[in-house]
């Protein structure tokens, strides 16, 4: 009696981004076996392609942005006095981003073949073959953002007093804008196959 047997494969791959296991195929036979005799072949493989992907993002800013024209005095002149102020502006911007997966996970099929050839008489021969694959991915995220964001924008308190002449003020405009966005924050792209 003779009996061939080629040993199963088993893998398991961990992908962070892209990944393709390349695997041998699996043969079992029973050949050439002996008459009354009892023979079993098994050719099994199994593949596990497993992304695990974990973000953890904390963010936080803390900004003061302060624009003034005015507190100024023209006081106790001969003359005239007079106070001429500009326009006070200030823009405020904050973009926070972060946290971005991008798995693909690819793995190979796996190919096993199991057969009987030139059995002996009256013998029993069992062949099997097996294949297994496992594909996951896994991702997740966990932001946290705070932001704290103070603008101010001031115009005023100009003095013209105790002036001989005329006293004049004239202040400007104050104005200002606070943008805040928060994106793209925890996206995730997967791919999973064949």
């Amino acid at each position: 009696m003779k009996r061939y047997f080629r040993a199963a494969v088993a893998a398991a791959t961990a992908v962070a981004f892209a990944f393709t296991p390349a695997l041998a195929d699996n043969t079992a036979t029973n050949d050439t076996t002996g008459a009354d005799s009892i023979n079993n072949a098994t050719a099994t493989s199994s593949v596990n392609c497993v992304s695990n992907q974990q973000n953890a993002l904390n963010i936080t800013n803390n900004i003061t942005s302060i624009s003034s024209t005015g507190g100024n005095e023209a006081n106790q002149n001969t003359v005239d006095g007079t106070v001429l102020t500009g326009d006070a502006s200030g823009d405020v911007g904050v973009t926070n981003s972060g946290n971005s997966n991008n798995a693909t996970v690819s793995c190979a099929n796996t190919s096993n073949d199991a057969s009987n050839l030139y059995t002996g008489a009256d013998s029993k021969n069992n062949v099997t073959a097996t294949s297994t694959k496992t594909l996951a991915a896994t991702q997740g995220n966990n932001a946290g953002v705070g932001n704290n964001v103070t603008r101010k924008a001031k115009t005023g308190k100009n003095k013209a007093n105790k002036n001989t002449g005329n006293g004049k003020v004239d202040s400007g405009k104050a104005s200002g804008n606070t943008t805040v966005t928060n994106s793209p924050l925890n996206t995730n792209t997967s791919n999973v196959g064949p």
